[in-house]
C-alpha cells in the first residue's frame, strides 16, 4: 500500500468561505468514516476503515486528528480565509488516496454549507463565566444544556438574531462580540454559529427552559450538552481561559 507523507499536498486557493469549509469539517463523513453521518468532537475518536484516529483539534481554523494506539494515520486540515476564499491545506499519513478523496470531500460538502441557513448560538459571558440553559421540551432533547439562540430571521443580521434570542429567552439585552467555534452542521442546510456577547444590565431568567446556569472553563463538561453545542465546549473553554 502507498502512503503520503505529512505536508504533501500543497496549500490549495478554494472559491468558498472559510466558515463553510470549517463547518465540512464537523462531520465525520468528510473524513471518509462509514456509516451514518455524526459530528466529531474535540476528544473523542473515529474510525477509518481498519484506522482509529483521535480528534485532537477542531475549530474555526482547521482540524487535527492523531493516531491512537499503535496506529500510524494522521490528518491535518488548515483553513485560513484570503482575498476571494480559503487557503485549504491537508496533510495525511496515510494511504495515498486518502489526501486527494479528502479534499473534494470537504470542498463538495464546503460548496452546499455556503448556502446553509444560520441558527446563531450566544455565548452570555460574564465573569469569566459563560450561560447556558436546559431545555424542557421537545421530550428527545427535555434535559439537556445549550446555547440561547435561534434561526436568523430574513433580512435580519447575524448580530440582531442574537440580540433578539437573548430578549425572547433570558429577557435581557446583551451586546454581541466574534465568532467562537467552526460553524457546526445541523441538518443538510443548517449551521449553528456561536457568537460570545456581553450582557452589562439585568438578571436572565428562563422563559421556555428548565434552568439556567453559569458555567466556568472548569464546569462547562459538568452537564450534558446537545451534540452540536458540545462541539463548541474546548473552543469556548480556551476563550474563557484567555480572557484572563
Amino acid at each position: 500500500m502507498g502512503w503520503t507523507v505529512k505536508g504533501i499536498m500543497p496549500p490549495m486557493r478554494i472559491p468558498l468561505p472559510p466558515r463553510a469549509v470549517a463547518a465540512a469539517l464537523t462531520e465525520s463523513g468528510v473524513l471518509g468514516a462509514p456509516g451514518p453521518r455524526h459530528l466529531l468532537v474535540p476528544g473523542e475518536d473515529v474510525r477509518l476503515g481498519e484506522h482509529r484516529l483521535r480528534i485532537a483539534h477542531l475549530d474555526a481554523d482547521g482540524l487535527r486528528a492523531v493516531p491512537v494506539g499503535r496506529q500510524v494515520v494522521a490528518i491535518d486540515v488548515g483553513v485560513e480565509a484570503v482575498d476571494g476564499g480559503t487557503e485549504l491545506t491537508v496533510a495525511v499519513r496515510g494511504p495515498k488516496a486518502w489526501a486527494a478523496e479528502l479534499v473534494d470531500r470537504i470542498t463538495q460538502r464546503a460548496a452546499v454549507l455556503a448556502e446553509a441557513r444560520v441558527v446563531v448560538g450566544t455565548a452570555v459571558l460574564r465573569d469569566r463565566q459563560v450561560l447556558a440553559q436546559q431545555r424542557a421540551y421537545p421530550p428527545e432533547t427535555a434535559g439537556l444544556w445549550e446555547f440561547p439562540g435561534g434561526r436568523v430571521e430574513p433580512g435580519e443580521s447575524d448580530a440582531d438574531a442574537v440580540r433578539r434570542e437573548c430578549r425572547e429567552e433570558l429577557g435581557i439585552d446583551v451586546l454581541p462580540n466574534g465568532t467562537v467555534g467552526p460553524d457546526v452542521v445541523l441538518a443538510d442546510d443548517l449551521v449553528l454559529r456561536l457568537y460570545t456577547a456581553h450582557a452589562p444590565h439585568g438578571t436572565p431568567r428562563p422563559h421556555d427552559h428548565q434552568a439556567l446556569a453559569w458555567l466556568t472553563e472548569h464546569t462547562l463538561d459538568s452537564v450534558p450538552w446537545l451534540p452540536a453545542d458540545r462541539v463548541l465546549i474546548p473552543a469556548l473553554c480556551t476563550r474563557l481561559t484567555q480572557t484572563r
